[in-house]
């Protein structure tokens, strides 16, 4: 870990932990592999100097333990960013890519959308893993002073995901249990915000559980947007009709088919009605089908890819709301 805080955007950790002010990253300094290729190219630096900023401007505005919060999860941050771009064929533009990434995390930056009229922090919550304890690594979103009935519910569901979180271990023998959930803000605006929560868990076994859900605020009203809310029966039927034929092609090219699977109409039916199973961006939603949906674990995963000019000839209300 104390080589790690050297690497890539260095300066960045050793600073914060002195109390200093974090100066973007000298190259003069420049020793790690992962340190040339940044200095070499000047997107990758642009884009280290940019989200060292981003950190620099988040960490002072989070109160107590979060601090410290925000730090762990930088340093792990930095640790898999380094680790994966080193072994990628051009390591420079895999970190300006994963800087962009991390930078819309620290400024909470909409994927798409008018954006909303106050952004939520970043809020984390850490935890390492010990023979007693799971290891947890949450990274979720809240407003530091929830002014809406929106805000507010935003606060309540990551309250909620940090309460059914489990820190201590049933099985203390076991030293591999963990959990973690990621926040992406798909889509925002003043009226709608569409967050995607993605997780995995593991807690013995063969594999560990990965999963997705959205979370859907009507702002002004602040309650979570339903899927009766959007569309009418037939609207719903032919939603169906669209996820099944894409479901079935996919199912037909991983060479499992769909002869044995009677039920799928109703199993895809099921899913595409719970709008939790819902990601909306500017021009297009998509409907994900977790493991077991549709069939055995090692299956895998689906979407149904829905364009929002499609999805508008069919809603009660203009999509995505503004």
């Amino acid at each position: 870990m104390g080589q790690q805080l050297h690497t890539g955007a260095g300066a960045l950790g050793l600073l914060l932990c002195t109390g200093l002010t974090a100066a973007a990253f000298d190259c003069a300094k420049a020793r790690l592999p992962i340190e040339k290729a940044i200095c070499a190219d000047p997107a990758a630096k642009a884009s280290d100097d940019a989200m060292e900023a981003a950190f620099e401007t988040l960490r002072p505005a989070l109160a107590g333990p979060q601090r410290q919060a925000a730090l762990d999860d930088q340093r792990a941050w930095l640790k898999q960013r380094n680790a994966n771009c080193l072994q990628n064929k051009t390591p420079a533009s895999c970190v300006a890519d994963a800087n962009g990434a991390r930078t819309g995390v620290l400024t909470a930056r909409p994927e798409s959308g008018p954006g909303l009229e106050r952004r939520p922090q970043p809020f984390f919550v850490r935890q390492a893993g010990s023979r007693d304890k799971v290891d947890v690594a949450l990274h979720l979103y809240r407003f530091a002073d929830p002014a809406t009935p929106g805000e507010r519910l935003l606060n309540t569901r990551a309250d909620e995901t940090v309460a059914k979180t489990d820190f201590k271990k049933e099985e203390p023998e076991d030293r591999d249990w963990s959990r973690e959930e990621s926040w992406s803000i798909a889509y925002a605006s003043p009226a709608f915000l569409s967050v995607w929560a993605t997780s995995y868990e593991y807690s013995g076994g063969a594999h560990g559980g990965a999963g997705g859900q959205g979370i859907h605020i009507d702002l002004r009203r602040g309650r979570i947007v339903s899927f009766a809310d959007l569309f009418d029966a037939k609207a719903a039927a032919e939603i169906d009709r669209r996820c099944l034929k894409q479901i079935k092609a996919e199912k037909t090219e991983r060479g499992v088919g769909d002869d044995e699977q009677p039920d799928l109409g109703k199993q895809v039916a099921d899913v595409v009605r719970n709008l939790g199973s819902w990601s909306f961006k500017e021009t297009a939603a998509s409907v994900y089908f977790g493991q077991y949906a549709l069939g055995s674990y090692a299956e895998g995963t689906y979407n149904c890819d829905l364009p929002m000019d499609v999805l508008n000839t069919l809603s009660k209300v203009p999509l995505p709301p503004r």
